[in-house]
């Protein structure tokens, strides 16, 4: 968690908390301490708000809160928390609000966070404080870093380029320029107070350069590798940009080996399969009616998937396409697909059609969480384009995963790209606590049909 999403959080608590207040005086007619009057109830609805304020993406500091819609994301998120604690009171009669009292606390919780929202979009920036740093390499890597570190949560603002190429000198990127070479590497950063410069050169690291990274090391200056960088700040992996040594040497992988975290990991997945399973049975029941009545063909879609380890199985979806949607072989699904059913539309809309892989994980072919599986004709194509393509296929494949919060649906060999850069940061990092998050952020993509298609 950044500062600044602390201080959001600390906000939205504050919020909160005064919306408790000010409901318990509309609903009593003077002010009582609602915290020691109503604990449990007070508790209950605070987690759960902030909990689906997260779940709404509301914690993305590259979000504009001001817009039409963040306020939707803030209405949806308290509403939802109002509804969620309703359910909860139902249960639990000695810890509740009275319904009138919840109505209140739900409707000036939303304006209250909605207007510190405002006011924290406008002073945030006015607050923050940028690191000045130099990159060496004004190549593609170097130009990659750089759109990266443009994004207003970056801790660094980029001051010049250094490069080695005569041709480059004076050339702007951006708003920045190359200012210099390697070679005055030292005094730049010395008359610009430099304490930080980024390495960009990637494949090309001749032993001139390397000793000058490190006499800028011995003098103090940080030497920052351009994938570490982009990794942290991005939270995906720069593929282009990496080579086998950097993925050897680097922090990660830990889980990849421990029986004991793979064992725990299936034991949920086949748990909580299970549960949702019998949660949504009358709503699959409805699917299977309306597919029947919208279109003639089966209920079911099956396709080959590759999953770990290369091995290939059948996927279950409920059918969204017309029975002879590829007819004429694999193709990638596309925006305004025609041959996507009336009902089709909405089941992928609200991800329904998914809900049939729950099988796949009880059978173990799959997880809850991990890398979207692919089509064996795409992988055979995309392994031969794309480096590191089979990282993905080291673990199982997932229902969601850390691609499907962050990034569209993938519809060509470029969204391949970036969303193996995102799988590839998943298996590097994967832990329980990634899984709970991947799971809670799914939640809020299927409440507002992202990357539906």
């Amino acid at each position: 968690m950044t500062k600044g999403q602390f201080f959001l959080l600390l906000g939205d608590l504050v919020m909160i908390g005064l919306a408790s207040l000010l409901s318990g005086w509309i609903k009593y007619g003077q002010i009582i301490n609602i915290f020691a009057a109503r604990t449990g109830a007070t508790t209950f609805t605070t987690v759960l708000y902030l909990i689906f304020l997260y779940i709404c993406d509301l914690y993305n500091l590259d979000r504009s809160f001001h817009k039409k819609e963040g306020l939707v994301r803030i209405f949806v998120a308290i509403a939802t928390g109002a509804v969620a604690s309703s359910a909860i009171f139902f249960l639990l009669h000695h810890w509740q609000y009275a319904r009138s009292l919840l109505f209140w606390q739900a409707l000036i919780c939303s304006v209250l966070i909605m207007s510190w929202r405002f006011l924290y979009s406008l002073l945030f920036p006015k607050m923050s404080t940028k690191e000045d740093i130099l990159i060496i390499g004004a190549g593609e890597a170097g130009r990659a870093i750089y759109e990266v570190l443009k994004g207003t949560t970056s801790p660094f603002r980029v001051k010049g380029f250094l490069d080695d190429d005569p041709a480059k000198l004076n050339m702007a990127i951006g708003s920045s320029f190359v200012i210099g070479t390697t070679k005055d590497l030292i005094a730049i950063s010395n008359s610009m107070g430099i304490k930080t410069v980024i390495l960009a050169i990637i494949h090309n690291r001749s032993f001139t350069i390397m000793r000058r990274m490190l006499d800028a090391r011995l003098q103090g200056i940080k030497i920052i590798e351009m994938p570490t960088l982009y990794e942290q700040l991005s939270q995906r992996v720069p593929i282009h940009y990496i080579q086998d040594h950097w993925l050897l040497f680097e922090d990660g992988f830990n889980f990849l080996g421990k029986g004991y975290v793979k064992k725990f990991k299936r034991i949920v997945d086949v748990t909580a399969s299970l549960f949702i399973f019998v949660l949504v049975a009358p709503l699959m029941a409805i699917t299977i009616l309306a597919i029947r009545l919208d279109s003639s063909g089966p209920i079911f879609y099956k396709q080959e998937r590759v999953g770990e380890r290369g091995r290939v199985f059948i996927l279950r979806k409920f059918r969204s396409m017309c029975v002879d949607a590829e007819k004429c072989g694999a193709v990638w699904a596309q925006e305004d697909d025609p041959r996507i059913t009336r009902v089709g539309k909405w089941i992928r809309l609200t991800r329904i059609d998914e809900l049939p892989q729950l099988w796949n994980v009880i059978k173990g072919e799959m997880s809850l969480i991990g890398p979207r599986p692919e089509r064996p004709e795409f992988v055979k194509e995309l392994e031969k384009i794309i480096p590191y393509y089979y990282i993905r296929h080291t673990v199982k494949p997932g229902i969601t995963g850390w691609a499907q919060i962050n990034y569209r649906y993938g519809a060509s060999v470029e969204d391949a790209i970036r969303k193996l850069e995102y799988d590839v940061y998943y298996v590097k990092n994967m832990s329980p606590a990634m899984d709970i998050e991947i799971f809670l952020k799914s939640i809020g993509v299927v409440l507002f049909g992202q990357g539906a298609r």
